[in-house]
């Protein structure tokens, strides 16, 4: 019973550091629950996910968007990251909600780095949106965590992750529009301090061949001697257009982080 607890301990580690490194400004995002257990047993359809909001659509501008859509293959974990990013000024923006097995919002919050010394974290109302409590934190506290928001922000910076030689390419598929995608791989072995148990897992993205850009990103996981599908990601890549109040906070008073 500990080495299948320890496991899934493993697995929702190595899932939080997937998702500090593919996707942008989650790093304070999921600061508080990195090492949390995920259980899995039976798959589910992605599809069921949220759709993406309305800004999504806008294919025009030069903000780069982008959406990814995060799902535990038993339903207990469902999360959308959305991220944008401004080439010209360095600002990011990233919002996360969680959802629930009956894709009701949990939690709702705003991470947002104009390139300079400050974090804003906005904790929102689930249903409406508005803004119920801020937190700032400093580069001079932080330094660590400004240093992923420094260099984790552009389309560039996140194909880079990919062209490194810890990748194996196992191959190419064909989508129903047309497209053709990369498959990799990359094995990824982790230790729990539980009696020392030992799971492997493995990471498997599917490239845009024209963009080099994820499609889709899969975690399985060995602690039984047979991989299984853990959790997916899909990914969504655009161009916006700022209308003035994507990277500005609102007007809420803000606490110093601890």
């Amino acid at each position: 019973m500990k080495s299948n607890q320890s496991a899934k301990k493993i697995a929702g580690i190595v899932v939080s550091a997937v998702l500090i490194v593919g996707s942008l400004g989650t790093a304070a995002a999921f600061a508080a629950n990195s090492g949390d257990a995920v259980p899995k047993d039976t798959v589910k359809s992605v599809s069921s996910a949220p759709s993406p909001s309305v800004s999504a659509a806008v294919t025009q501008g030069t903000i780069q968007y982008c959406m990814d859509t995060y799902s535990c293959v038993d339903g207990s974990q469902n999360e959308t990251f959305e991220r944008w990013y401004d080439p010209a000024t360095k600002a990011l923006r990233s919002d996360l909600k969680e959802y629930n097995n009956a894709h009701q919002v949990t939690r709702y919050q705003s991470t947002y780095y104009t390139g300079g010394n400050e974090i804003i974290i906005i904790q929102r109302d689930l249903n409406s949106g508005k803004p119920l409590s801020g937190t700032s934190m400093t580069r001079a506290a932080q330094p660590e965590l400004f240093l992923k928001f420094d260099s984790n922000g552009s389309f560039d910076s996140v194909k880079a992750e990919y062209t490194t030689s810890h990748w194996t390419s196992i191959g190419t598929e064909q989508t129903s529009d047309g497209k053709t995608l990369n498959k990799i791989s990359a094995p990824i072995t982790q230790s729990s301090n539980i009696n020392d148990t030992q799971a492997n897992i493995q990471r498997i993205v599917y490239l845009d061949q024209a963009t080099g850009l994820p499609v889709k990103d899969e975690l399985y996981e060995d602690s039984t001697g047979q991989y299984k599908l853990f959790s997916t990601f899909t990914n969504v890549y655009n161009y916006v257009t700022d209308d003035g109040t994507i990277f500005k906070p609102d007007d809420i008073t803000l606490t110093a982080a601890k």
